[in-house]
């Protein structure tokens, strides 16, 4: 039975070991002052285990360390955080704000008592109410993905429980389209001129209904070299420039954590709580399928072994993009096994 989003990958196969991918030396290595030969080691033992595709390391725009570093693959949830960007993307252009109610796009949720409280930085941070909406966005490749979200369920009061769900998103998914409709665009044209080709990733060609409407939640198809890109521009807003086009004042509006989760906000995960009495490491996918109460998520942290700074981009299976905004230092991983786990990872580099 299918009950989570965790149910559906493995229906799915999308967490199940890939195979055939033999050792490659590193397209490109080399010491850095912020990269330790022991950090470097460390890496390459670990990031290359527990069903890897390929990883590679970065400090600035210089690649310290690779293996099959053009391996191409589903980043799956990582595709949440190129949402924020095309979120960005439209707040600087004029056309969406934070703080907006979902209602003034959506009319059919105008007289409801709790959808017509729902703003756009709620469906951002995961805490607008809705039900996850697995089965009726996933399944069977919906005709019109934005028609279901649009139905979806409000199952807590608006603003307090954070639900992790593809509810949120295609819910934003949609919001954006019909915005962009009334403006002479398509999603998918905004996304490659306002996302894609800026961060200089491959033009949209990823999940879609059949209507040809991209998913939000996940779906984007990516090499490990296009996952460092994502994380240089992501990096750099994060640490107050301007980066591709972006804003970073948008993209910290747009990314704010919520105080109901403060660890996660438009598809980043921050490690905030890191270092405080009481802060406990948590593996990410272990924690997301069932709601947990607002105690758990302000004392949760990515790793106390990294500094609060520490940001991931996380997708099932080990996919990831690890990120230093402060030292401009970030890591790309492309996996596809149950088994990885962070702590391992970040209690070494």
């Amino acid at each position: 039975m299918i009950r989570t989003r965790r149910d559906f990958l493995k229906l799915a196969g999308l967490t199940a070991a890939s195979a055939g991918w033999g050792c490659a030396p590193a397209s490109s290595s080399s010491s850095s002052a912020s990269w330790s030969s022991r950090d470097l080691e460390a890496l390459r033992s670990i990031a290359s285990s527990n069903g890897a595709r390929g990883w590679a390391a970065w400090q600035g725009s210089r690649q310290v360390a690779a293996w099959q570093d053009g391996s191409r693959g589903p980043s799956l949830s990582i595709t949440k955080s190129i949402a924020a960007l095309a979120a960005t993307r439209a707040a600087g252009e004029g056309w969406l704000d934070p703080s907006e109610r979902v209602c003034d796009t959506l009319p059919e949720w105008r007289s409801d008592p709790q959808k017509s409280r729902i703003t756009v930085l709620m469906l951002l941070q995961q805490t607008s109410g809705l039900e996850a909406g697995v089965i009726p966005l996933y399944r069977n490749q919906p005709v019109d993905k934005g028609r279901a979200a649009v139905a979806l369920r409000c199952v807590d009061s608006p603003g307090t429980v954070f639900r992790y769900g593809p509810g949120h998103w295609e819910t934003l998914a949609e919001v954006m389209r019909r915005k962009l409709s009334h403006r002479g665009e398509t999603l998918p044209a905004f996304m490659n001129r306002a996302v894609m080709r800026p961060v200089g990733l491959s033009p949209w060609n990823w999940r879609a209904d059949r209507g040809n409407n991209p998913y939000f939640s996940t779906g984007t198809q990516l090499d490990i070299r296009e996952l460092g890109r994502l994380g240089r521009t992501i990096s750099g807003l994060l640490a107050g420039k301007n980066h591709d086009g972006f804003s970073a004042g948008e993209f910290v509006r747009l990314t704010r954590p919520s105080s109901v989760n403060p660890m996660f906000g438009g598809g980043l995960w921050r490690n905030t709580r890191a270092g405080r009495p009481g802060a406990v490491a948590i593996q990410v996918e272990r924690n997301i399928d069932d709601p947990r109460p607002a105690s758990f998520w302000n004392q949760a942290c990515l790793s106390n072994h990294q500094p609060p700074g520490f940001v991931a981009l996380i997708g099932s299976g080990g996919r990831r993009v690890y990120l230093w905004p402060d030292q401009d230092r970030r890591i790309a991983r492309l996996g596809s096994s149950p088994s990885w786990s962070d702590a391992a990872l970040l209690a070494r580099v």
